[in-house]
């Protein structure tokens, strides 16, 4: 019998505490790929097992268990696990022995872990019998990393966004009767947690939880810079001002000179969400439309929104190839026409795999704009713009990853360990553009290749941290009251 213990198909799982920091991450995705195939196995062993319960099994009366209970017991007695833990890999395992035999290949080949298995599962559930071979081939061509230097797959909304794009093409049917589904299973709840807390779980419509967020992100910002709690701590004390039907959320500063209106009039407010669609979407076609902290939406959903809503053309603005440039490319915050151009593009974070709504991020210049000469640094423009959660712009600006944008709008990001990636496109117009063509190059580097780029990325960080020391020594520039990168 295999034993985990000590090796893990040929790779040692044990630890020196000498690997450079460059082999650990080669280390962890070797694993990570490994952990993929042993979930693999153990899914077909999962659904093997049920199959022969099933066939087995013949009911003996109203009280009888069923198959699947029978299997359920048996299940989470060896692995010690709940009915509904057992019951969900037995759901999963039948799905790719029945149905999902392309996706089961690629996690045999530990291509796909089985977060990102689940979520193709559940997302191609209604899909019918005869299209779910097609969908799974278009879907797999997305998911998977793409065959260019630093490509990286797809998980989270960007997955089932891509899922969604497909489905709403080849069987719009199946995705109108996943919603039916889900809104016949709307629903809230409350249940205890630990040390007097409870937790509040639900499913509601994707429009109304979009609102809902952005109520409480607007009363959490509705208190004075001397509230002592943090943003998260005042979200969760905005939902209680809410039930109480407070039109605020009192600030806890215990200052007399607290600038926070209190005066409690109350303001009927209609909390902004973003649906991005196409004319043709609107009028009737069938393409898929975008709702910002969302993804992915079906064209029917789009215009059920589109109904009560407030509709605005939007402007493609001019980029800095048209002459002469714009005055508003050498002002450091952008207009509201690119504004709103760059968020729609965007769809989200632009950082790898992050999924924070675009209009709940910042923009930030890509080439460094010059606030003391604007004409020499880079311009406001969408080309010289992206989108980044205040998280990953802090970390943008860390010197410790290196950047380089693509004529395609992706970026290629370098870790402080030399592994480099490349981002994948979201929002709308993410199902719009052709697949990035491939460049040449393998997707994982030769040791070789990890080595020179190791040496690189250490002769980098000393030539900055020289840098860094003079520039210590050298007056800082003041940009007033607005400098970057916020």
């Amino acid at each position: 019998m295999f034993n985990p213990a000590t090796e893990l198909f040929g790779i040692s799982a044990q630890l020196t505490g000498t690997e450079t920091d460059c082999a650990l991450v080669d280390l962890m995705t070797d694993l990570h790929a490994c952990e993929a195939m042993l979930a693999e196995r153990k899914l077909a062993v999962v659904a093997e097992f049920f199959s022969r319960r099933s066939s087995e099994h013949v009911a003996s009366g109203t009280w009888s268990s069923t198959a699947h209970e029978l299997a359920e017991s048996e299940i989470g007695a060896t692995l010690t696990m709940g009915r509904a833990a057992a019951g969900k890999l037995i759901g999963l395992g039948f799905s790719l022995k029945t149905r999902l035999h392309r996706t089961r290949a690629a996690m045999a080949r530990g291509e796909l872990d089985l977060y990102r298995v689940g979520l193709i599962d559940s997302a191609t559930t209604n899909v019918k019998d005869e299209l779910i071979d097609e969908v799974e081939r278009l879907l797999l061509e997305q998911v998977l990393a793409p065959p260019v230097a630093g490509g990286t797959g797809l998980t989270g909304r960007r997955l089932t966004a891509a899922i969604d794009r497909i489905v709403a093409a080849v069987d719009p049917e199946g995705m109108r009767e996943r919603r039916r589904r889900a809104l016949t299973d709307r629903f809230v709840g409350v249940s205890a947690a630990e040390d007097g807390m409870a937790k509040i779980l639900g499913s509601v419509p994707a429009e109304q939880a979009r609102a809902f967020d952005g109520r409480l992100r607007e009363l959490a910002m509705s208190v004075c810079r001397n509230d002592s709690r943090t943003y998260e701590q005042r979200r969760a004390d905005a939902l209680f001002e809410l039930t109480n039907g407070s039109p605020f959320l009192p600030c806890n500063c215990d200052r007399a000179d607290c600038p926070q209106d209190r005066r409690g009039a109350v303001v009927v407010r209609r909390p902004v969400v973003h649906v991005v669609m196409t004319d043709s979407t609107l009028r009737g076609g069938g393409e898929a439309a975008h709702l910002d902290g969302y993804g992915v939406i079906s064209a029917e959903h789009a215009r059920d929104i589109a109904q009560d809503a407030v509709i605005r053309k939007v402007r493609v603005p001019a980029d800095v190839a048209t002459e002469p440039v714009a005055a508003s490319a050498h002002v450091y915050r952008p207009g509201a026409v690119l504004d709103t151009w760059l968020r729609i593009i965007a769809g989200s974070c632009q950082w790898l795999h992050c999924d924070v709504p675009a209009w709940n991020s910042d923009l930030d210049h890509n080439e460094p704009f010059h606030h003391g000469d604007p004409d020499r640094g880079g311009k406001t423009v969408e080309s010289n713009m992206s989108a980044f959660c205040r998280n990953h712009h802090r970390l943008k600006h860390s010197d410790r990853w290196r950047f380089a944008s693509n004529e395609d709008r992706t970026m290629s990001l370098t870790s402080p360990t030399g592994h480099s990636y490349r981002t994948r496109p979201a929002g709308l117009t993410a199902g719009l553009r052709e697949p990035i063509p491939p460049q040449g190059g393998r997707n994982r580097r030769t040791q070789a290749e990890n080595k020179a780029a190791r040496i690189q990325s250490e002769r980098n960080n000393q030539r900055r941290r020289r840098w860094n020391s003079l520039r210590a020594h050298r007056e800082p520039i003041n940009y007033g009251d607005d400098p970057p990168p916020f």
